[in-house]
């Protein structure tokens, strides 16, 4: 029987693992075509740094503007602000 060890470093787990970031959108905002209107998307960053979304649920109420929520609670208005949040600060 063969055992694989997999070897991650601290700084990469935490990256890839801990934090996601949720865009709230406004239905002329959201591309996910599975959800109808305003929708809340939630991604999460894969082994190799790319943010992939993990799921999406359509929101009752449409968001007064876009915005970025970090799992740390951080809230920015675009994406680059939110990427560069995770990237710096975790």
């Amino acid at each position: 029987m063969a055992v694989r060890v997999l070897n991650v470093s601290m700084e990469q787990n935490n990256a890839t693992m801990d934090e996601t970031l949720t865009e709230y959108l406004r239905a002329v905002d959201n591309t996910d075509d599975s959800i109808d209107g305003a929708a809340r998307l939630t991604h999460i960053q894969n082994g190799a740094g790319v943010w992939q979304t993990d799921d999406g649920e359509g929101l009752d109420e449409e968001p007064d503007e876009y915005r970025v929520e970090c799992s740390c609670g951080e809230k920015v208005g675009n994406w680059g602000d939110a990427t560069r949040h995770v990237e710096e600060d975790h």
